[in-house]
């Protein structure tokens, strides 16, 4: 369907995409993946027509219609009817200004109006214009949101917004749907939704997202943005990521056989040359120029060296684990916004030790009820009286949109407040998480999304923190970083609460889900996975991306567990993907060690090992959905 050829882009002379290429077969359902600042939306801008400073080409098969879903939502004036029949209102109101224009005196203005009214009446009937109205209204019925079509749009939620720009760019039922992180603002229930309405759009897709998920659930072909060049690979993300980590220890194998047969080579040559040098028989000279020769041809066809990934982010939570018993006691908690109460008479008992995964839909009360743990102005920190925490936790906190911290103090400042001693302590710490020097002199209300993001983090590093209370500490952050958070949290030894939508962090790092309903709390033991099947599974498999409210899932679920199902083939596989995802897990993480300590014999069976196994966790998602 599309061909992204030879695309170059720079910006001041530095060069964002070189001579990048890659193709999206018509029906793919593609995932657009790269690290922060690679050019990923440098390049959907490129293939919507946004900008035209760019050399290379972008060719479609055919005239094709394009929907795109961008990560930040435009103010829009009207409701949300108006929002979603918007489109084919104004496509009315170009056909009666042409139908206008068909009445002019003027033959030449008269037959480009009928040519272009022709044109553009042809395409408003294939997409059925005057069905857009009905399928608007069952459309906000589906998205739950039938009682809000008159209502404003900027009065709902970010994830209600969300949902309704994909479903607008989806009315017009384009060829391709581009989506620049669509997952963001949507919890986990707004993400099974869009799993599936992904899965089951009859077109083709190509998304950007940081969501590793999604991109397993959804797509069936990867391309990476890397070093302004492009890469492609059929397959999901997992398949993508091991396929990637097995070729980079084969050409690391191949390269180092490779220059082992070269030094053999250099010192055979030597030794001829000093033999030929001593001895006038010209046999020897022509042995040696044999060898030159061999040795040329040796290092013309020798592998290339592998590019060495870039380094990511390193964080090291590294606070002592308290010898006390108790971290958090919170009875009788009650939080309320304005008149509507979150959370009704709530009690928590925390361990030392313990890692809880806190979820529940947007506008539950999540992240009120870790700002009345932490945050002094909301009565966090003892300062409540229905909240006790252990006088040896030190806290250290990650808010969504920083909060956390003063805009009005530098970075440097911010370090010093939570422990640094000196300007290089801050920054020993800061550099391993990609921060440049300078950054010590900015205020941290100057710093991007994911700058706070890592920032917080490191301040929960610089404290010593033992208790980390997290609210969505992957947002903003690369697929990279987001697996560096991962691999800190899953070796820190203190108490861990965290809110987030990242289904992998939560599989990784909870071994306790509290689920906030009916503004109380509901308790499982185990990860994430073992929660959702539980709780969803059957709501989850039935799902269908045209016909759901979006609040079906919990609806579906709300049966009493005596009046479910007995355990049935569907609980068995599930059961067996949540095995084999953590063990796959662990294959990984081994894997990179293994390449990283030079053992290539111990990589390439581990990476034989995770190939196998990601064909069979898809196999059995297969039979599960």
């Amino acid at each position: 369907m599309l061909n992204v050829r030879d695309i170059t882009k720079d910006y001041t002379g530095v060069p964002v995409l070189d001579k990048l290429s890659f193709s999206v077969p018509e029906g793919s359902k593609t995932g657009l993946i790269g690290r922060n600042g690679a050019g990923k939306t440098t390049l959907l801008r490129i293939i919507l027509s946004q900008d035209d400073d760019w050399s290379g080409k972008v060719l479609f098969d055919r005239p094709r219609t394009v929907g795109y879903v961008s990560q930040h939502f435009e103010p829009f004036p009207g409701t949300a009817f108006d929002y979603l029949t918007e489109s084919a209102r104004l496509v009315r109101e170009r056909l009666a200004g042409l139908e206008a224009a068909m009445a002019d005196p003027d033959a030449k203005v008269r037959d480009r109006a009928i040519e272009a009214w022709g044109e553009l009446r042809s395409a408003y009937d294939a997409a059925d214009g005057d069905g857009t109205e009905d399928r608007a209204l069952r459309l906000l019925a589906s998205l739950g949101l039938a009682g809000h079509a008159d209502n404003p749009v900027m009065t709902l939620s970010g994830g209600e917004r969300t949902a309704l720009a994909l479903s607008r760019a989806m009315l017009d039922r384009p060829d391709l749907l581009v989506l620049d992180e669509p997952g963001n603002h949507l919890d986990l229930w707004g993400l099974a939704w869009l799993e599936a309405t992904i899965r089951e759009y009859p077109g083709t897709v190509l998304v950007v997202s940081h969501n590793r998920y999604l991109l397993d659930r959804t797509v069936n072909r990867i391309v990476e943005v890397e070093r302004g060049r492009a890469r492609e690979f059929t397959g999901n993300y997992s398949e993508w990521r091991v396929e990637k980590l097995r070729g980079a220890v084969s050409g690391e194998m191949a390269w180092k056989t490779d220059q082992k047969k070269i030094e053999r080579l250099e010192s055979l040559v030597k030794r001829f040359r000093e033999i030929a040098r001593t001895h006038p028989d010209p046999a020897w000279g022509r042995r040696l120029r044999s060898r030159v020769t061999q040795l040329e041809k040796t290092r013309e066809r020798a592998a290339e060296r592998p590019e060495t990934e870039r380094k990511g982010p390193s964080f090291a939570f590294t606070g002592e684990s308290s010898r006390a018993k108790l971290a958090l006691r919170v009875e009788g908690l009650t939080l309320a916004y304005g008149e509507r109460v979150l959370l009704d008479s709530v009690s928590l008992t925390v361990a030392t030790g313990d890692r809880v995964g806190l979820v529940g839909p947007n506008g539950c009360g999540k992240t009120t009820f870790l700002r009345t743990l932490t945050d002094p102005d909301a009565g966090g920190e003892t300062g409540n009286p229905a909240v006790w925490i252990g006088p040896s936790m030190r806290i250290g906190r990650c808010s969504q949109h920083g909060e956390t911290l003063d805009p009005r103090k530098t970075v440097l400042e911010s370090c010093v407040d939570a422990g640094a001693a000196t300007a290089d302590t801050a920054w020993k710490t800061l550099s391993r998480l990609l921060f440049p020097r300078d950054v010590l002199e900015q205020k941290t209300g100057d710093l991007s999304g994911g700058e706070r993001v890592r920032l917080q983090l490191a301040l929960a590093e610089i404290a010593g923190a033992n208790f980390l209370v997290l609210d969505e500490p992957t947002n903003h952050l690369d697929i990279p970083s987001c697996e560096a958070v991962e691999d800190a949290l899953a070796e820190f030894a203190g108490t861990v609460i965290i809110v987030s939508h990242d289904r992998l962090l939560l599989d990784r790092v909870a071994t306790r889900i509290v689920e906030i309903e009916d503004r109380g709390f509901t308790e499982y033991d185990g990860n994430f996975s073992e929660f959702w099947f539980r709780r969803y599974g059957d709501s989850v498999r039935k799902l269908s991306g045209n016909s759901v409210d979006l609040k079906a899932l919990r609806a579906a679920a709300d049966r009493a567990p005596a009046e479910r199902e007995p355990a049935s083939r569907a609980e068995d596989i599930e059961a067996r993907i949540v095995a084999l995802e953590a063990e796959r897990g662990d294959l990984e993480k081994r894997m990179v060690k293994a390449r990283g300590d030079g053992n290539l014999s111990l990589a390439r069976d581990l990476g034989n090992r995770l190939a196998a196994l990601a064909g069979r966790i898809d196999e059995l998602y297969e039979r599960w959905t």
